[in-house]
């Protein structure tokens, strides 16, 4: 009974305590490598980073310090520039005034410019009796002469202003009336009549007396009336034709249609040459290819003659009064 007892009892344990204590310490030793691994790795990377950031900062303010040298070159340039121009503008006053001292009116040349256009404007007007374009000089010489900002020029700028409004009154007075009577008369031209064709007269009183005479005699004369009315001679008065035949009457009263809007034309250019031309060779046409002896003809024509009369009694107005001024005064400046 006893060898059961020792036989169902368990085993002795080992020493545990022995074990237990080098387990722990192979663990604190192996934490403390980590530990001083990790320092020594943070060390290391502190150290670096130290280095760079040094030599970032370093290379920054060289940067910054070459900048600075840059920018002082460059303050330094723009300084002397400035001086220069300081300079330059000082010298460009002394010109400006010393010229402005010795500026005399009859010098310059915007002066001499304004006194070519006022004669291009006398002759427009005088010769080639063109409103617009004398108009148009004018205009150029006061901007010429308000440009040169002398106030002794005031008088012969005043004298300009009032020739352009002279001429500008001259226009609204010729295209008032004159425009509309051509306009009225070209559109009464539908309605005028066609001469008709010429018909030469009949000699019944020969044919009657040459009954009684004899056969040989009623012969010699019918040969020779034969003969003569080959033949025909007859004086006409008027050598200009339309453009067209005189048989067709739409082509005709076209034709006439379209010089008396020329003739309008013309007067609202401030053309009177051509507006004579115009006026002179519709009545020619009217005479020549419409019955004169019509009232409604008739009125046509002395409507056209006092329009001749008109555009011939045209007065322009005298613009030579600002030209005569601007020489006076070149000359007693010079």
């Amino acid at each position: 009974m006893t060898d059961d007892i020792e036989k169902t009892s368990p085993p002795a344990l080992p020493p545990a305590p022995r074990r237990a204590r080098s387990v722990a310490g192979g663990l604190a030793l192996l934490l403390s490598l980590v530990t001083l691994i990790g320092l020594g790795y943070v060390w290391y990377l502190l150290s670096y980073k130290a280095q760079i950031v040094g030599l970032d900062v370093t290379r920054s303010f060289q940067a910054q310090s070459q900048a600075l040298i840059q920018l002082n070159t460059k303050i330094t340039s723009l300084e002397q520039a400035q001086d220069a121009s300081r300079k330059a503008i000082a010298d460009l006053a002394q010109r400006q005034a010393s010229l402005a001292t010795a500026n005399r009116p009859g010098r310059h040349w915007r002066v001499r410019a304004a006194a070519d256009l006022l004669l291009i404007a006398n002759d427009q007007l005088r010769f080639q009796h063109n409103v617009p374009l004398a108009l148009l000089a004018l205009h150029q010489a006061e901007r010429a002469l308000r440009r040169q900002g002398d106030p002794r020029l005031l008088p012969v700028r005043q004298a300009i202003l009032q020739e352009i409004l002279r001429l500008k009154a001259l226009r609204r007075q010729h295209t008032s009336t004159m425009a509309l009577d051509l306009v009225a008369l070209a559109h009464s031209v539908r309605t005028l009549p066609l001469a008709l064709p010429r018909a030469f007269p009949e000699k019944t009183a020969a044919t009657v007396k040459s009954a009684s005479l004899p056969f040989w005699r009623r012969a010699v004369d019918g040969i020779w009336q034969d003969f003569t009315g080959l033949i025909r001679i007859r004086k006409e008065p008027i050598h200009e034709r339309a453009l067209l035949a005189p048989k067709r009457a739409y082509f005709v009263r076209e034709n006439l249609q379209i010089r008396l809007y020329g003739a309008q034309l013309a007067l609202l250019e401030h053309r009177p040459a051509l507006v004579a031309a115009d006026l002179s060779a519709a009545r020619r046409w009217i005479e020549r290819y419409f019955d004169v002896k019509a009232r409604s003809t008739q009125t046509v024509l002395a409507k056209l003659q006092d329009l001749q009369h008109k555009s011939q009694a045209l007065k322009w107005p005298d613009i030579s009064q600002s030209l005569h001024l601007l020489r006076r005064l070149s000359r007693a400046a010079s």
